[in-house]
């Protein structure tokens, strides 16, 4: 008995049924770039529910790749999988159907319905990114840190993480949102805005018109955020807080208690002469962490043409220095560079015993985070042996006037031949004296 045709069947019109599908095609795509525009320029904004319109945003995606897929089907395949789901099979060919038409519709792609869906998705996603200006990969690395601050719902932790993250995204986008935190109203969350718009130093659109709101801060803001603040300013070197930051640096030595590092290193971003009697005082504090770092900081005044009165004040401090301070000093001279700290650094090294010259001189960590632990920087690197570090801080200043020379030579010349000093620290200074001569120009 031969097999009846479901009913209907044979009453499909391919051009009908074409059009239709390219029609669905346009609106789902239209509503799509909707979505596309809608959805991404309202979280960006930071309005809206991000649950409810990324349904909205992936399911219209998800619903043009759909038309997509079952108008190639029908163009490339004849509507396979169309037919498949309305049960027709090439069995059964009504009077008015298309004999080569069904016998095309057995023919299928080498590929799945369902991978035709994938892959017509994928390039609906990547079109609609290009068009809503990679908004996806804007709210993984940005926008979602961004909804946390402004929720209600966040705790301040939460809220401190994803200013944690922001301030690692150099990106022209951040600074408004970490500004907007900044007049947050919660201390805790100010303090960490204004620690991480310091961060961004070398974002392009860093200028000056980032500075008031910091500066509003310092002004009116509480006592945790004000202290953040300055130091922030003086990370992005805005030399007007200077006298701000020097009195709280001396108020904190006044008080005796413990000191925030970052004061000291935030006065040597700032390389401003005035900050050197404070600095000063920090080299005689009884942390060993203190008087290093003011003597890093004094360094920093190379070029703020005050160098060499912050040499002055390293080699007053170098005799009766801790070993760890010493360190510290002899590394800031060779910063420094100025040749008559040749003397005070040869003085140094003969005061120490062969042991104390192969004491390592380690690098002193500042973190600039709030918290103590994140935004980390080494500073006086590389980390050597005293005797090394002498010799590095040596020829960073050379000696090149006849009445240095006469006294900086000799002094090599013995180091060389003394039996205790370390075969490095001897092959340093043997190079040191080789440059040094080859340099000379009063030779007959």
């Amino acid at each position: 008995m031969a097999a009846k045709a479901p009913g209907a069947y044979g009453r499909n019109d391919p051009r009908r049924t074409g059009v239709m599908l390219w029609l669905a095609v346009v609106s789902t795509n239209l509503i799509g770039l909707f979505a596309a525009f809608y959805v991404s320029s309202t979280l960006r904004a930071g309005g809206g529910n991000p649950d409810l319109l990324f349904l909205f945003y992936y399911g219209s995606m998800l619903l043009a790749g759909v038309a997509d897929a079952m108008w190639l089907d029908e163009m490339l395949f004849k509507g396979s999988f169309r037919r498949s789901l309305q049960g027709k099979t090439g069995r059964f060919a009504g009077k008015n159907e298309d004999v080569d038409e069904m016998a095309a519709s057995l023919k299928r792609g080498s590929v799945s319905f369902p991978v035709v869906v994938i892959v017509c998705a994928g390039l609906t996603y990547g079109l609609f990114n290009l068009v809503n200006r990679g908004f996806d990969n804007w709210w993984k690395d940005i926008g979602e840190h961004a909804h946390v601050l402004r929720s209600n719902a966040s705790t301040t932790a939460e809220q401190q993480q994803a200013i944690l993250e922001l301030s690692q995204r150099i990106r022209p986008e951040v600074l408004p949102i970490l500004e907007e935190a900044l007049l947050d109203g919660d201390p805790e969350v100010e303090a960490w805005a204004a620690w991480a718009i310091g961060r961004h130093k070398q974002n392009e659109v860093m200028n000056i018109n980032r500075v008031p709101a910091l500066i509003e801060r310092v002004r009116n803001g509480a006592p945790p955020v004000r202290h953040e603040a300055l130091i922030a300013l003086a990370r992005l070197q805005h030399q007007a807080i200077a006298d701000e930051v020097q009195a709280e640096l001396a108020a904190e030595l006044d008080s005796g208690e413990a000191i925030d590092p970052r004061l000291i290193w935030g006065l040597g971003y700032l390389q401003v002469a005035e900050s050197l009697p404070v600095l000063d005082r920090a080299l005689y504090h009884p942390d060993e962490t203190i008087q290093r770092l003011a003597a890093w900081a004094l360094s920093q005044h190379r070029d703020s043409g005050k160098g060499r009165e912050a040499a002055d004040l390293l080699e007053q401090r170098l005799p009766a220095a801790p070993i760890a301070t010493k360190c510290a000093i002899v590394h800031s001279l060779g910063v420094l560079a100025d040749e008559r700290s040749n003397l005070a650094l040869m003085h140094a090294y003969d005061g120490l015993s062969p042991e104390q010259r192969e004491v390592v001189c380690e690098r002193v960590t500042v973190h600039a985070c709030p918290d103590g632990e994140n935004d980390r920087e080494d500073l006086l690197l590389p980390t050597e042996r005293f005797g090394m570090k002498t010799m590095q801080a040596l020829g960073a200043m050379r000696a090149t006037t006849p009445h240095i020379r006469e006294r900086v030579e000799p002094w090599l010349e013995a180091v060389i031949a003394a039996p205790e000093t370390a075969p490095i620290t001897r092959e340093s200074a043997q190079s040191l004296l080789s440059g040094i001569r080859t340099q000379r120009d009063d030779r007959s």
